[in-house]
């Protein structure tokens, strides 16, 4: 079994499970999802009635798939940009009411989105426990900083990291190499120490790999290893697992 000098983990559906159900629910094209546009909507209303619910979503839709476009290279858009880029759809010209909807747009959007992350009690006492015996590190790609630092403290365990670095605050996210080595530049050790722990393929587990780290893919519905990707070390079916790793 090999020691480990560090760990680092992702945050969402790794620590965190994202509860995206928590989320209001609406009926779009006879199928039922789970969104944000709802709330945007209501208070969009009261600044404007001319652009019907389904117009208004469709706005939203396509702007992240803008987005998710735009980030292929690897670098981040802040949610900050992404809902000035919604608001360019919406033929929101710069004005006062253009400021005050970006601003509610950002809170009411993130409120719902903390609402779907909340920390199990084994996974914070797990990390309790393993600061006792290594440094520890999370990088996540999450688009508005504030909402992270806010849902780590609320949580009560923003003191377990050692380092945290957000992709909008670094401005490059997973797989890029340089957020993972910059990780390790700051809990000091080379990426051959440290065993990153994370669910996604493309983004966690070719990341750490790619760097020279081990790595550890959670995957609580057992899912089959994915082919073309690099292979981690480990598969874990819950956090709790890394007590027979480590």
């Amino acid at each position: 079994m090999r020691q480990y000098k560090a760990l680092i983990f992702d945050l969402c559906d790794t620590i965190i499970p994202y509860r995206n159900d928590r989320k209001p629910k609406v009926m779009i094209r006879g199928k039922e999802i789970h969104t944000t546009s709802p709330l945007l909507y209501d208070y969009f209303r009261t600044y404007r009635t001319d652009i019907p619910y389904l117009t208004f979503h469709d706005h939203f839709v396509s702007t992240t798939e803008s987005v998710i476009a735009l980030r292929v290279s690897g670098k981040e858009v802040i949610a900050a940009d992404r809902f000035n880029l919604f608001l360019d759809r919406l033929e929101m010209h710069a004005s006062d009411q253009r400021s005050a909807l970006h601003r509610q747009f950002l809170q009411i959007h993130f409120s719902q989105v903390a609402n779907c992350l909340f920390c199990p009690k084994q996974n914070r006492e797990l990390l309790i426990t393993l600061k006792e015996r290594y440094p520890i590190g999370l990088i996540t790609n999450f688009d508005d900083t504030d909402t992270v630092y806010s849902i780590l403290n609320r949580e009560a365990i923003h003191a377990t990291f050692n380092s945290i670095l957000i992709s909008a605050e670094f401005g490059l996210r997973k797989p890029r190499k340089e957020i993972f080595l910059a990780a390790c530049q700051s809990l000091k050790i080379s990426p051959s120490e440290a065993l990153f722990i994370g669910d996604s393929f493309s983004s966690d587990i070719a990341g750490a790999k790619g760097v020279g780290m081990d790595a550890a893919w959670m995957n609580p519905d057992g899912a089959s290893v994915k082919d073309g990707f690099p292979q981690p070390e480990y598969i874990l079916s819950s956090l709790l697992d890394l007590k027979g790793i480590l």
